[in-house]
C-alpha cells in the first residue's frame, strides 16, 4: 500500500498522468477471496472510476489520464471480472471523447503537481485540499456521473454504478419498468462513473424533492455512506429517506457479500415502488419473483460435473504426484486439483506458494 500512497501524495506532471487498475472478482471465480479494491484506493487518497462495459473501459482510462493530468493525483480503474474476461466492440475513434478543463477554481499559485522539494505534510495538506476537490470537479464538467432516467414528479431516485448500474437497467427491464412507466411510478435513475469521491453537485440536484433514495451497489458501502454525509445538513423537509444495505427499519435488504444479480435487484426495487405507491401491479411482479425463485430451487437432478482441466491442458498431467505423496495448490487453475484424485489439499495466496512446505519441512521426514 506504500507504493500508491507515496506516489499518490507525490503526484503526477500535466504532461503525465497515471491510471492505477485495480482487478476485482467479487465473486472469487477466480481468486482465493472475493475482493473490493475501493477501500484500499480510498486509503491511499486514489480517486475511482467505475466503467459499466467495455466501452467505459477504454472511456474511462482516457478520462482518467486527463483526470490525473489536470488534478495532480492518480486515478484509480475499478476493473471487475465480468467486464475485463470478455470480448465484444467498441468504437476507437480517437475523437469521441471529448475532454473539458474545469475554468472557476482556486488552486494554489503553485499548482497541484509533482515538485521538488516536498514534504510529506505539504503532500497531503494539498491532497485533501485541493487535489481530490480538482477531481470532482473535473468529473462534474465532464458529466461522469449522470441522469439516465428522469422522471417528473420523480418520488423514488435509484443510484447505481458499474457492473451494479447495468444489472439495475436489467431488473427494470425484468420489471416490465419502461419509460413510461417510470414516470407513472415517479423513478429516475442516476449512474455515478465515479463512486469516490462522489461530486457533491450533481447528488444535491438529483435528489432534491424526491422521498427517497435506493442505492445499489455491491459489497461493503461505498457511495451510500458519502450520500449521506453530503445530504446530513439537508433541511429536514427537503432531505429524501435514504435505503441500501438497510431499509428505514434496519432490515437488510441488500447483502455485504458476494454478488448482486437482476433478480435479487428487482426483488427490492419492487418492494420499494410498492412501499411509495401501494402499487398491484408490484405486487404481482413480486409474486412472479418468488415462483420463479420457487421453481429455480425445485429443479433437481442425480447429474453432477465438478469443473475440470480442459481438454489438453498441462495441469491434467503435471498436478498427478507420486504415490505416497501428497501437495498444496496456489492460486490458478491447478486449484482445482484440491477436488481431483491428486492428493492436494488447502491453498495459499498467489506469490506464497510453497510457502506452506517451508513452514512443515523440519518437522517431516516427506
Amino acid at each position: 500500500g506504500d507504493v500508491f500512497r507515496h506516489a499518490n501524495l507525490a503526484g503526477t506532471s500535466p504532461y503525465g498522468g497515471v491510471v492505477v487498475l485495480a482487478g476485482d472478482d467479487p465473486g472469487c471465480k477466480s481468486s482465493t477471496v472475493p475482493s473490493q479494491s475501493e477501500y484500499a484506493l480510498i486509503d491511499a487518497g486514489i480517486p475511482i472510476l467505475y466503467p459499466s462495459t467495455i466501452q467505459e473501459i477504454i472511456d474511462f482510462t482516457i478520462l482518467g489520464w486527463a483526470m490525473s493530468r489536470y488534478s495532480g493525483l492518480w486515478v484509480g480503474l475499478k476493473c471487475i471480472s465480468d467486464n475485463i474476461d470478455t470480448s465484444g466492440s467498441v468504437d476507437a475513434d480517437l475523437s469521441r471523447i471529448k475532454i473539458l478543463q474545469p475554468e472557476n477554481h482556486d488552486w494554489p499559485t503553485d499548482g497541484l503537481h509533482i515538485r521538488w522539494p516536498d514534504s510529506a505534510l505539504e503532500q497531503e495538506r494539498r491532497l485533501h485540499d485541493y487535489k481530490l476537490r480538482s477531481a470532482t470537479l473535473f468529473a462534474e464538467v465532464n458529466s461522469i456521473n449522470k441522469i439516465e432516467i428522469n422522471s417528473s414528479n420523480s418520488r423514488l431516485g435509484i443510484i447505481a454504478s458499474g457492473k451494479q448500474y447495468l444489472d439495475t437497467v436489467q431488473a427494470l427491464n425484468d420489471l416490465g419498468i419502461d419509460e413510461p412507466l417510470a414516470q407513472k411510478y415517479g423513478l429516475s435513475l442516476y449512474k455515478v462513473g465515479m463512486p469516490w469521491p462522489l461530486a457533491e453537485t450533481g447528488i444535491v440536484n438529483f435528489v432534491t424533492d424526491l422521498d427517497e433514495v435506493l442505492v445499489i451497489e455491491e459489497k461493503r458501502p461505498v457511495v451510500e455512506i458519502q450520500i449521506k454525509d453530503i445530504l446530513y445538513n439537508m433541511s429536514v423537509g427537503k432531505r429524501p429517506r435514504i435505503v441500501g444495505k438497510f431499509d428505514e427499519a434496519g432490515k437488510k435488504i441488500l447483502p455485504l457479500s458476494e454478488e448482486l444479480t437482476p433478480d435479487l435487484i428487482a426483488r427490492v426495487i419492487a418492494h420499494r415502488v410498492d412501499f411509495l405507491r401501494k402499487s398491484s401491479y408490484m405486487k404481482n411482479q413480486i409474486t412472479m419473483l418468488d415462483q420463479k425463485e420457487k421453481d429455480q430451487t425445485q429443479i433437481a437432478t442425480s447429474v453432477k460435473r465438478i469443473p475440470y482441466f480442459c481438454s489438453g491442458c498441462p495441469h491434467n498431467t503435471s498436478t498427478n504426484v507420486p504415490t505416497g505423496s501428497r501437495a498444496a495448490a496456489g492460486i490458478g487453475c491447478h486449484y482445482m486439483a484440491i477436488w481431483m484424485d491428486r492428493e492436494t489439499s488447502t491453498f495459499t495466496h498467489m506469490g506464497a506458494e510453497g510457502a506452506n512446505w517451508i513452514g512443515q519441512a523440519p518437522f517431516t521426514d516427506t
